[in-house]
């Protein structure tokens, strides 16, 4: 393959590429170097809704010329290990913009290192997943393809877990740390709302991955309890209009137990996020506090919720 210039390209697959993430992030590539090429791979990627991400991507990284440079492959990550190596193999680097999402589903990073793609990066952010996938035994599997593996590498909690650890290297050791509290607001999931909501109502029924005075202490009781928490520092930050205080409910994101772990604190931790309009907050509070965690747990539940 030759890129834009004629100049030997990198291929890069992006699994979940079709959908809004991996049609941002391929076309970022697109935009970042000319000598990259990429493939849009997913469940529909021949069809329809493959040829429109594919165009959607080219034009945002410049135009009809760079339609050349993106491709779509039509992929089920349900197959078989061996096709799903063949898929990869070849590939300078694969991203996983879909997850993985699934508690230990580690079929398309294992198939990488299988088939020697040099790079591999994903959005994931099961606790039980990162187990997996960053043990030993997988490591070892990794340094002997030559695989580098870049893990959860999305907003949660690969940015927290970045921002956080800058936090506590810039004012003082990280085992001065006694406690990590994380808050987000979000309003508006850019065309992502049935998935995003799919795993928020999933994660309902998983553990808090927190910790309580220094040990990793989970604990199924998300959506339960949080508070009111002031998104601003003064009342002259652009932040207070923008945002202001909001309701915040608690949630497993990972990052209440990894950045814990890696700065050694020494209290609690803890994850939580709020929405809009505000009434959302506390009907998630009333049902999280009725329904069973088990029913949360429940794909075809929480999916047809």
């Amino acid at each position: 393959d030759a890129g834009r210039d004629g100049v030997q390209a990198s291929r890069v697959l992006l699994v979940g590429g079709t959908g809004k993430i991996g049609v941002a992030a391929a076309a970022h590539l697109l935009r970042t170097d000319p000598a990259i090429c990429v493939t849009l791979a997913g469940r529909s990627a021949e069809g329809r809704k493959g040829a429109a991400a594919a165009y959607e991507a080219a034009m945002a990284a410049g135009g009809p010329a760079d339609s050349c440079r993106v491709g779509t492959l039509r992929l089920e990550l349900a197959c078989s290990d061996d096709e799903l190596e063949a898929a990869v193999r070849g590939y300078d680097a694969v991203l996983h913009t879909a997850g993985p999402f699934g508690e230990d589903d580690t079929s398309l990073l294992e198939a990488c290192i299988a088939a020697g793609v040099p790079c591999y990066c994903d959005v994931a952010d099961p606790i039980s997943y990162l187990k997996k996938a960053r043990s030993e035994a997988m490591n070892a599997k990794a340094a002997k393809s030559g695989t580098m593996a870049l893990l959860s590498a999305g907003a949660f909690p690969g940015l927290s877990n970045l921002l956080a650890a800058k936090l506590a290297r810039g004012g003082g050791m990280p085992s001065a740390v006694q406690d990590v509290d994380f808050s987000y607001f979000t309003a508006g999931l850019g065309g992502s709302g049935a998935v995003n909501l799919l795993i928020t109502n999933l994660g309902f029924g998983a553990p808090l991955p927190r910790f309580r005075s220094g040990a990793y202490a989970p604990e199924r009781e998300a959506g339960v309890g949080g508070g009111q928490v002031d998104f601003f520092l003064t009342e002259d930050d652009a932040s207070f209009r923008r945002v202001g205080t909001r309701d915040v409910w608690p949630w497993p994101f990972p990052e209440a137990a990894t950045v814990a772990e890696h700065l050694h604190i020494r209290g609690n931790s803890n994850a939580s996020m709020g929405t809009a309009p505000d009434i959302w907050n506390g009907v998630m509070r009333v049902m999280c506090e009725v329904l069973p965690r088990d029913w949360w747990a429940d794909e075809r539940f929480s999916g047809a919720l």
